[in-house]
């Protein structure tokens, strides 16, 4: 039993009244006994028993009395049966609903999308929700949405399947925090999702005592799945990974490109197919990866984005140092780069260059000579004090991340180059979060130079994909190809009137895995009880699914009150 105004039993000391007066009125008189009045002591005594009999009706019923009146005033509530259960009233609650929609709900088990029972599950706890309580509703992009019922009801109805991956950690954690902010008696978390392993996040949430998580238990069955992960075009091939359910039986991958299949393979979840292309012209090129049909339809499309380029025509100065050198003579080797003066590398401004590629000389005494020839060919950058060494920061160099560097010099901005105002000022690296490597009005500037006693980087097996990246992609000003959550689908960049990358989107590779969360890995993690449809209903809302027997009391207290009134009068 639970009271919707608990405060109110503090009144049941008042039920110590009755026995208080009736011990105030108890008399002892004086005992004297003459032989003519025993006769009328005896009689005094049986009046006394009947006296005292009645004193304790009285005190019993009073007593009795008073309890149920603060009991009917505390309002408990008690199960109600199941026929008169959508009508019963619980105490006032904050609520916050997680309606999982992310593209795993859309998996179809049993001839029905997930998503279908957990918007069911989502619309019964905010259907029973009272006008007293508070109620939020979050969805795959993690939003706390506030509304009244109604309004709210709609929402889940019409949500549909997101691109969206939802991070059950960090919404539960979140969720948490919002209803204990609220000066509510109840305080619950329902989860609505199909409890992938892959959607907790890292850590625990950390729900705070008195908080109630309820989570919905998944279906006994989950298909085994398989999606497409990002693809990569590297050497005239697609490589594209299988992603999915470990286990799961191989699937065959089709490569489109301009609506014409161009190969097919056969893959696993967690093994990569590559198909190879044909060739084509200089330019940005679209492909598609396709997979057969299966549970989930959301993962088995994804698109893909490269760029078809002449290679770079590079000479390498002898001041750029042997390491460069060799790296030269290796992607000439592979036909990524051919002999020219389009790109020269070395630790000086040449003039007759189309793009420089300028590392610091080895003689400090020449620094200020360099940084006049950048000034002069109007460069926003130039080479300052010497800075601490760190680890290589890029987002816009793959491979290097983390590559240590031991000597450099820092990089000062002039201008509007440093704030992100150049119209082409870009800084695609740093180190201890300063300027490492820039680019600006033709010229690529590093802060250090490319050789072991500056940096591990000629030492470390991404040196050769850096030096072709500087040399065939940051030369020209091109961005990475970057993968984002969306719907398949790409998107170029643009600079002026030339395309300088491309942002293909698609779903997170992580929802292509149905395998379920364990329950009690849920219940560490995010602190929640895993519950069917049915023991979710009738756990929901701390005292949920129960009458106000506050009616019933008053009732019992109204025939004590008679039953009160009948001794105190008719037994004087």
């Amino acid at each position: 039993m639970t009271f919707l105004h608990p405060v109110v039993l503090l009144g049941l000391a008042a039920a110590a009244i009755p026995a208080l007066l009736h011990l105030l009125e108890r008399r002892v008189p004086p005992e004297a006994e003459f032989p003519p009045l025993r006769y009328l002591s005896e009689a005094e005594r049986q009046s006394a028993r009947r006296l005292r009999l009645r004193h304790v009706l009285l005190l019993l019923l009073r007593t009795a009395l008073i309890a149920l009146i603060v009991l009917a005033a505390a309002r408990p509530l008690v199960p109600a049966p199941t026929a008169v259960r959508r009508a019963a009233v619980h105490q006032r609650t904050a609520l916050v609903v997680i309606l999982d929609n992310s593209v795993s709900s859309g998996v179809v088990v049993d001839g029905r999308p997930v998503l279908d029972r957990l918007r069911a599950a989502a619309r019964a706890s905010v259907a029973a929700a009272a006008a007293s309580d508070r109620v939020w509703l979050v969805l795959a992009d993690g939003v706390a949405r506030a509304g009244t019922r109604q309004a709210l009801l709609a929402t889940i109805d019409s949500a549909a399947l997101s691109p969206r991956r939802l991070d059950l950690t960090a919404a539960v954690r979140d969720a948490a925090r919002l209803v204990n902010a609220e000066p509510l008696e109840g305080r619950e978390v329902h989860v609505m999702s199909d409890l992938q392993r892959t959607a907790l996040g890292p850590g625990r949430a950390g729900v705070t005592r008195g908080i109630r998580v309820l989570a919905l238990a998944p279906t006994s069955e989950v298909p085994a799945n398989r999606g497409v992960g990002p693809a990569r075009v590297s050497d005239g091939a697609a490589a594209v990974p299988i992603v999915g359910t470990p286990g799961a039986r191989p699937a065959a991958v089709t490569v489109q490109l301009r609506g014409r299949e161009v190969g097919r393979g056969l893959a696993a979840p967690g093994s990569t197919v590559s198909i190879s292309l044909p060739p084509g012209g200089p330019g940005w090129w679209v492909g598609e990866a396709t997979l057969d049909a299966d549970e989930l339809r959301a993962d088995d499309r994804r698109v893909f984005a490269w760029r078809v380029a002449r290679p770079a025509r590079v000479t390498a100065s002898g001041g750029a140092g042997p390491f460069v050198a060799a790296a030269l003579a290796v992607l000439e080797q592979g036909q990524r780069v051919r002999r020219g003066t389009d790109v020269v590398m070395g630790d000086r401004l040449d003039g007759g260059a189309a793009m420089s590629v300028v590392m610091p000389p080895a003689d400090a005494t020449l620094i200020g000579q360099l940084n006049r020839a950048l000034a002069a060919r109007g460069a926003r950058w130039r080479l300052g004090s010497a800075g601490t060494p760190g680890a290589v920061a890029a987002s816009a160099v793959a491979g290097i991340d983390g590559i240590q560097v031991t000597r450099r010099y820092r990089l000062d901005a002039i201008g509007d180059a440093g704030r992100g105002k150049g119209e082409d000022s870009t800084v695609l690296a740093r180190v201890n979060g300063e300027p490492w490597l820039a680019r600006d009005a033709g010229i690529l500037l590093v802060g250090s130079r490319l050789d072991t006693a500056w940096t591990a980087l000629p030492a470390a097996p991404a040196f050769v994909p850096f030096v072709d990246a500087l040399v065939n992609r940051l030369a020209r000003g091109e961005a990475p190809v970057s993968e984002v959550e969306g719907a398949p689908g790409v998107r170029f960049r643009t600079h002026g009137t030339d395309t300088v990358g491309a942002i293909v989107s698609g779903p997170d590779p992580r929802e292509s895995d149905l395998t379920p969360a364990p329950a009690a890995l849920v219940r560490d993690v995010l602190g929640a009880d895993v519950l069917d449809a049915a023991a979710l209903g009738s756990a929901r809302f701390a005292g949920g699914g129960h009458g106000d027997a506050s009616g019933p009391l008053l009732v019992l207290a109204l025939l004590l009150a008679a039953a009160e009134l009948g001794v105190a009068t008719f037994t004087r």
